[in-house]
C-alpha cells in the first residue's frame, strides 16, 4: 500500500501530522509530508485511519500492483 497526500485538496488542518506524526510531518509552507510511503503493520491502520480523519479528503492509501 502506497500513501500519498492531494496538495491540491490538502486543507492544511494538519490532522495528519498532529494524530499521526510516525507517518506525516509538517512542511514551512504547513502542507503535509509523508515521512512513510509504504506504512506495514500498526503504521497501515494508523495510514487508514488518516484517510478517514482528513477533512479535505486529500489522504489516500493505494494499493500497488506488481
Amino acid at each position: 500500500m502506497k500513501l500519498s497526500v492531494n496538495l491540491e485538496r490538502c486543507i492544511k488542518a494538519a490532522e495528519c501530522s498532529t494524530y499521526h506524526a510516525e507517518l506525516f510531518a509538517a512542511s514551512d509552507d504547513g502542507f503535509p509530508l509523508v515521512i512513510v510511503e509504504e506504512p506495514e503493520g500498526e503504521q497501515l491502520e494508523d495510514a487508514e485511519d488518516a484517510v478517514r480523519v482528513c477533512p479535505g479528503n486529500a489522504i489516500t492509501l493505494t494499493r500497488e500492483d506488481n
